[in-house]
């Protein structure tokens, strides 16, 4: 939903969350799992150990390549 500058921000009736399930590629061993956008914990791949995910504060930055936005 975009809004123009200016215009008055309509109330939202049914709150959707910001936060999605991603779907990741590690870019060493091209490994997929599924982490969570605003993850709180450092996530590592399951099968060589790299870092895929560090926490930032709210959203979490993503270090391997986003394949699916799964929801």
């Amino acid at each position: 939903m975009s809004v123009r500058p200016g215009a008055p921000k309509r109330k939202i009736l049914v709150p959707e969350p910001k936060s999605k399930f991603l779907l990741i590629i590690c870019p060493n061993c091209g490994h997929k799992q599924v982490v969570f956008s605003h993850a709180t914990f450092p996530v590592r791949c399951l099968s060589c150990g790299a870092l895929l995910v560090k926490p930032r504060g709210g959203k979490a930055q993503i270090l391997g390549k986003v394949e699916a936005i799964l929801g």
